[in-house]
């Protein structure tokens, strides 16, 4: 698919303010599912420099430095992605216990997956996350695939969906406590419930084409390591494996490294911020491609 995107941020101050160099994470990525084709950056008021960078995850950043007092900020990245993947069971394992949880890594992964791996938020994983996490060990059976599958459909049929702009991801048990959540709240929930089967999990922020239509924001949504297959998508807000319709933007063990910007300023009062987000399809996929990205893995790779 083809897509063109278009993200505005908008920061207003009560009084002139300096700012400190601001990390932007809102260039697309390139990688095995999506190309960035195109990509520009506007700015009021203009930067004095631009440093481009590739972070610990191999995100690419832009830092952006200003000189002088300022009322405003406003930036606006305008891109054009084209995304790959229309089947998200593209793969097969090699390795049988691949195929089963809890999961098992080569030994010469163990370092490198330990950040995606370890328990996340400390209060996540209470009574109700043990009860949730019972269930879908039992339906799934223990094996990996079906797990993924009854992990990103059980989310959205046991929890309601709610749009909340502002303020950091609930830990799984507050989420579930509250019997609703954010997408980045879903994305957690199933990020700590695959790392309590050792399957490395990671945040991923981007946009996406919503099965139902809805007004279009950032979005966000869990990735898995699985071996031999890479990091695969898992979108618990619409209770699919990810295909075609998700642009990445940066993934990060630590959502809070997934923010669209991150940065301060010196001065005093009041600021406030507005964001908009328009996605448009430009191009579907060629006809006669596997579309159903909430299927089975047997329907796939059958």
């Amino acid at each position: 698919m083809l897509f063109s995107l278009a993200h505005e941020i908008s920061f207003i101050f009560g009084d002139p303010v300096h700012f400190e160099p601001i990390l932007l994470r809102m260039r697309p990525r390139t990688d095995a599912t999506q190309t960035l084709l195109s990509f520009r950056l506007e700015s009021s008021p203009s930067p004095e420099r631009i440093d481009r960078i590739s972070d610990l995850d191999g995100n690419d950043l832009d830092r952006l430095w200003f000189r002088g007092s300022q009322k405003s900020l406003v930036l606006k990245t305008i891109s054009r992605v084209r995304t790959f993947r229309s089947n998200p069971f593209d793969f097969l394992f090699h390795d049988f216990r691949a195929g089963t949880l809890p999961l098992s890594y080569p030994s010469r992964f163990i370092s490198l997956l330990s950040p995606y791996l370890a328990p996340g938020i400390s209060t996540g994983r209470g009574p109700l996350f043990g009860k949730f996490l019972t269930h879908l060990k039992e339906v799934s059976r223990m094996e990996t695939l079906p797990f993924l599958i009854a992990l990103a459909r059980h989310i959205p049929e046991v929890l309601s969906a709610q749009i909340r702009e502002e303020g950091p991801p609930r830990s799984p048990e507050e989420t579930l406590e509250e019997g609703s959540g954010s997408c980045r709240d879903f994305a957690l929930l199933a990020m700590e419930a695959c790392r309590s089967l050792n399957i490395a999990a990671r945040f991923t922020s981007g946009y996406h084409l919503p099965t139902v239509p809805l007004l279009p924001s950032l979005h966000g949504w869990a990735e898995v390591y699985l071996p031999e297959a890479g990091w695969r998508g898992l979108d618990p807000s619409e209770g699919i494996l990810t295909a075609d319709r998700h642009i990445a933007l940066v993934s990060s063990a630590d959502p809070f490294q997934t923010l669209p910007t991150e940065g301060s300023y010196r001065g005093e009062g009041s600021s406030t911020l507005s964001t908009s987000v328009r996605v448009d399809l430009l191009e579907e996929s060629p006809a006669g491609e596997f579309r159903d990205s909430a299927g089975s893995p047997d329907q796939a790779i059958g």
